[in-house]
């Protein structure tokens, strides 16, 4: 974002309005600076820059839905009233909560159970048994959420089947307010689980190929009030015959740029794409300078994988080995645990051991791939 035009940083973790909204016309005084747009560059960021955005007469997204954007709960609400598919879900305070909501919206276990205001897979529980929910509701109910927020409730919802996939978009909206935002498909990627409900690969696809699940994560990124800025719409969707898939529901959506690195990724798949200036366009209302007017997605002329390296076994790390210098469709990898960590079995995108991007001919990130798990190893002794 540097390399694309972004001056300056600030930190939001207080969630200061004020003060933020001060340093920055400070900023644009001491050093004679026009201010064009603000960014989030993480979750918690997301509500706190529409409201800066706001009070500086800048570009944001619909304030009275800027709760939809945070709240999971919220956000199902909101795309409910839009008419679309979601999974059952109710607000809980206790066990006592757990069992009278899967009562009453006629739900048996697995069930997820998360926080509300949370982001990515931190934080949330599938649960297949009582025991194993009364330990998820222990873990987020009273406790300090990733956003740096205390959670009294936590959010149940029904455990969604089939195939999940990112889809990930970008809103750009005129000065003219009687017309409706643009919102573009960027690129798309399909998860590939575990048995145990881990990540494994994660893979971009060509969004031609998914006509209704562009159309659902449009409709989705709209009825939370998405106007400017990336949205990140995370979903599942069933496979029917010949391959295709249907009737997606939302697991959540973010207003900002997907992690995972899967922007970089774009960028390296896709011609003539820049995300960060493409970011940095829309949120200063500026018309999309990388890609023509008349399309709905963008179409990758490369293939990517993403590979999740899991951890199987708590305890001691007492050897990791992964050979990736010889592999011809390398992008980057990234090893997150050493040796002398002390570690748990991994259950989300974040406890993972590490990571490696591949990108190029699809053959060929298939034969790395091969060669990426057969030489990674991962020690682990008890302790």
């Amino acid at each position: 974002l540097e390399e694309a035009g972004v001056d300056h940083v600030l930190s939001v973790e207080q969630r200061d309005v004020f003060s933020i909204t001060q340093q920055l016309q400070i900023l644009a005084i001491d050093f004679n600076l026009k201010l064009m747009g603000v960014i989030p560059l993480s979750e918690i960021a997301v509500e706190v820059c529409d409201c800066v955005a706001s009070c500086l007469g800048l570009p944001h997204n619909i304030l009275d839905r800027i709760t939809a954007r945070r709240d999971k709960g919220m956000m199902k609400s909101a795309v409910e009233s839009a008419g679309l598919r979601i999974a059952k879900y109710a607000r809980v305070a206790s066990m006592q909560d757990v069992n009278d909501a899967m009562s009453r919206l006629s739900l048996c276990y697995p069930i997820v159970l998360k926080t509300p205001a949370g982001m990515s897979t931190t934080d949330v529980f599938i649960c297949s048994s009582n025991q194993e929910a009364i330990s998820a509701i222990t873990s987020i109910i009273g406790n300090t959420g990733p956003d740096g927020r205390r959670v009294e409730k936590a959010l149940l919802e029904e455990y969604i089947g089939g195939v999940e996939f990112a889809i990930n978009l970008m809103a750009f909206s005129s000065r003219d307010n009687n017309t409706p935002p643009r919102i573009l498909v960027t690129d798309v990627w399909k998860y590939k689980k575990t048995k145990q409900a881990r990540y494994g690969q994660a893979e971009i696809c060509n969004p031609a190929d998914y006509p209704a699940l562009l159309t659902y994560a449009t409709n989705v990124a709209e009825a939370v009030g998405i106007q400017v800025g990336a949205a990140h719409v995370e979903l599942k969707a069933e496979e029917v015959q010949g391959g295709s898939f249907a009737n997606p529901v939302m697991i959540e959506v973010g207003a900002r740029l997907s992690g995972g690195r899967k922007s970089i990724m774009t960028q390296s798949a896709v011609q003539n794409w820049n995300p960060f200036e493409a970011l940095i366009q829309s949120h200063s209302m500026q018309s999309c300078q990388t890609n023509p007017q008349n399309i709905n997605f963008l179409t990758p002329n490369k293939f990517v994988r993403h590979i999740f390296l899991p951890i199987l076994k708590r305890g001691l790390v007492e050897k990791i080995d992964l050979e990736v210098s010889s592999l011809a469709t390398l992008h980057s990898s990234a090893m997150i645990v050493k040796v002398g960590d002390i570690v748990d079995v991994t259950t989300d995108i974040v406890s993972c051991a590490g990571f490696v991007w591949l990108v190029g001919d699809r053959d060929q990130v298939d034969e790395d791939t091969d060669a990426v798990m057969s030489s990674f190893v991962l020690s682990v002794i008890d302790v």
